[in-house]
């Protein structure tokens, strides 16, 4: 009796369990279905790029199944798009523990990181992704841009050439190739490789046209340098250093009405760059406009109060309008913020002489000498640098000297006029008349205005 017992109990024991085992059983095939039809549904919704409905979907089928690696991935990369990153790393991370494929994680992980300029962690992602698959184009494409990200150019260009060898008609690699040799100050093979880029069918035609110009403008090629950054500006109008290194070229050719134009056309898209309205208001003075010079130099001033340059640029134009007082209080704002600055010191020391502060001009011409020399010293291949440099000089009458920066100034900027004026009235100083009247026949046609002022000069030996 008691065993038969026992075996009774035990059969209900066992039928209990039947009837659990299948309760859970059917709760899980449940449970499974009903977390199938939320991935399908997340996954039409990812399809149609609704990313917020279908993370929240991917949620609710993983809160069923929690196991479900592709669901975990699926949500990542949902939430990618929505720019959640760091919720996006966390699914990856399940889903990669998971075992989902572990190449697409680390791609994934790549651009989250390079997006948002971790370049370490992009890197390390990066390069776990190339030991699964070295040949990888898009992966080594995406070291490139990682290692330009770090400035880490000649890592940058070894990457690059090697996708290049993959694949030689990609104009991409040659347009990221042209900006690896920017950045390495290397103006030929940067043309080169922009020319490239252009014949390779590059994406980025407007970006790629800026880095032909900048190879040319460094080579002093000025022609094509013009012609590279009006069709940079025709295919990508956004890029605002186009439109300075323009205006900055056409200053070099004397044509000061075209550096106007193209500085006020960036301004129609950067209403507030204060850098913009300072060149303006150097390209004004040299027009002859002073007052619309004046008016660029404010216009600066209360975009970039803290920057020198503008001030230095006012006082310069209100020499030229002749309100002096106000000359000197410009000038010494821009000497607050940069003392030693050569360029404020020569029109301050303008402001003095015509105030008849004599003792006070040669203090300010002599520290003008010293800090344009420094000046150009540090940018010797920007002509302008040695036109104030030989204006200074001037001031300080070391005649011989200012001739010597003079003629550098115009070994950079041959049609720069002004300079053509200058060195020969400097001529006429050091009792040159034939070097004087070499200058002067060259602004005959050039600048008859100019010209004018140095025969006056000649007239006086």
């Amino acid at each position: 009796m008691k065993r038969s017992n026992l075996f009774s109990q035990i059969s209900i024991l066992f039928l209990l369990l039947g009837v659990l085992s299948a309760g859970v059983q059917a709760q899980s095939r449940k449970d499974r279905d009903a977390a199938k039809k939320l991935q399908e549904a997340a996954d039409k919704a990812f399809t149609a790029k609704n990313y917020r409905e279908a993370a929240d979907k991917y949620g609710q089928s993983i809160a069923l199944v929690s196991t479900n690696a592709q669901a975990h991935y699926r949500k990542g990369y949902a939430l990618y798009n929505l720019q959640e990153n760091i919720e996006a790393l966390n699914s990856f991370a399940t889903a990669l523990s998971q075992g989902y494929k572990p190449l697409e994680i680390y791609k994934i992980r790549t651009y989250i990181y390079y997006e948002t300029k971790n370049f370490d962690a992009a890197l390390s992602e990066v390069n776990k992704a190339l030991a699964l698959a070295p040949n990888d184009l898009t992966l080594l494409k995406s070291l490139g841009e990682i290692q330009l990200g770090r400035n880490d150019y000649a890592a940058a260009l070894g990457s690059f050439n090697k996708a290049a060898q993959l694949s030689p008609k990609d104009g991409d690699i040659y347009y990221n190739i042209a900006r690896i040799h920017f950045g390495l100050s290397d103006p030929k093979s940067q043309y080169d490789s922009a020319e490239k880029a252009l014949a390779n069918g590059t994406r980025f035609v407007g970006e790629t046209y800026y880095l032909l110009g900048e190879a040319h403008q460094r080579l002093r090629n000025v022609g094509p340098a013009i012609e590279a950054y009006q069709k940079a500006i025709n295919s990508k109008p956004d890029l605002l250093q186009t439109y300075r290194n323009l205006s900055e070229l056409y200053r070099s050719e004397n044509r000061f009405n075209d550096a106007i134009n193209t500085s006020k056309q960036g301004l129609k898209l950067y209403p507030n760059d204060g850098n913009l309205f300072t060149d303006l208001s150097w390209y004004y003075s040299l027009a002859g406009d002073p007052a619309k010079a004046v008016d660029a130099a404010k216009a600066a001033i209360q975009l970039l109060p803290n920057q020198s340059m503008a001030y230095t640029n006012l006082c310069r134009a209100y020499n030229e309008t002749k309100a002096f007082e106000l000359a000197i209080t410009a000038c010494n704002g821009a000497l607050r913020i940069a003392p030693n600055d050569g360029e404020t010191f020569f029109y301050l020391g303008n402001a003095y002489v015509q105030s008849n502060k004599s003792a006070d001009a040669t203090k300010a011409y002599a520290r003008a000498v010293t800090g344009l020399l420094d000046y150009t010293t540090k940018n010797p291949a920007y002509s302008d640098g040695w036109y104030l440099l030989g204006n200074a000089y001037f001031a300080d009458r070391q005649f011989d000297k200012a001739i010597a920066a003079y003629l550098k100034c115009l070994s950079l900027s041959p049609k720069f006029t002004r300079a053509m004026a200058n060195l020969g009235i400097c001529y006429t100083r050091v009792k040159n008349k034939a070097a004087a009247t070499e200058q002067y026949n060259k602004l005959l046609q050039a600048d008859p205005a100019l010209a004018a002022r140095v025969k006056a000069e000649l007239d006086r030996m």
